[in-house]
């Protein structure tokens, strides 16, 4: 019954989405628009440019980089919400798609990517340097910045992809090289800058013989003892493992990928 019901909440949503404007055209051939301000956040001005941009990123690609605006997901979880909208209007692109879903009634934010753009934009890239791009004009309500931002932060990881033939990771992003020659230039600089100062100390001599080293009179040893007196032990029970535990609110089921949060 729970399962229907969010269908039907789905379709209504979706039926309130379109009358918006989220239906571009009927004419064959043509697909849904890039940008779909449902919630009306953006300028018309403003609007243009984004569609153009957008566009731009499309085309050069392959591409679909789409951003959905909606005034509330009408009570169903906005991952669910932007998988569904995304197998539905925006599945027809050769090399993958990427959508963002903005719902204003929770100021809530979800940016999910199908199976063929899930191997060249990583989950964990979405909710890092994709979500660092614009998150702080989203908190600030400049949302035209905000979305331009996310579509040149795609246009910049799907280039890297496309020169590399893999997806840009942030681990893979730190070279052992450099790091290893900047240890080595600071243990150098920093053995000349202890040598000068151990030359520049008056009072520091090298010893004759290591038995200078030592303060005569400070300890006397007249004699030891061990003395066992007893042995205690505790036994503590091994946790079984739990493997019931829930999933991650990053990621997404059915080939999808991305993530999301709050703004």
């Amino acid at each position: 019954m729970k399962k229907i019901f969010a269908v039907v909440t789905l379709l209504v949503s979706l039926l309130l989405t379109v009358s918006t404007g989220f239906a571009a055209t009927t004419a064959a051939g043509q697909q849904y628009p890039s940008f779909v301000d449902g919630a009306a956040l953006v300028k018309p001005v403003d609007k243009t440019n984004l569609l153009s941009n957008l566009r731009q990123i499309e085309t050069k690609h392959g591409i679909r980089c789409a951003v959905l605006t909606v005034k509330s997901t009408q009570g169903m979880n906005i991952r669910d919400y932007a998988q569904s909208v995304q197998d539905q209007y925006f599945a027809n692109a050769p090399k993958g798609s990427i959508l963002m879903v903005i719902s204003m009634d929770n100021r809530k934010w979800h940016i999910t990517t199908d199976s063929a753009m899930r191997t060249k934009i990583l989950d964990k890239v979405v909710t890092g340097e994709l979500k660092d791009a614009f998150i702080n004009d989203l908190k600030k309500g400049n949302y035209a910045s905000a979305f331009n931002k996310y579509g040149s932060k795609v246009d910049e990881l799907m280039s890297y992809y496309e020169k590399n033939g893999e997806a840009y990771d942030p681990s893979n992003a730190f070279s052992f090289g450099a790091a290893g020659i900047a240890g080595l230039l600071s243990l150098l600089f920093g053995g000349s800058v202890k040598k000068s100062m151990v030359n520049s100390m008056s009072n520091v001599t090298n010893a004759v013989s290591a038995g200078q080293y030592l303060k005569r009179d400070t300890f006397n040893l007249l004699g030891g003892n061990d003395r066992y007196l007893y042995t205690h032990t505790a036994v503590v029970p091994k946790a079984k493992s739990n493997n019931s535990g829930g999933g991650s609110s990053s990621g997404g089921t059915g080939g999808h990928g991305g993530g999301g949060g709050s703004f």
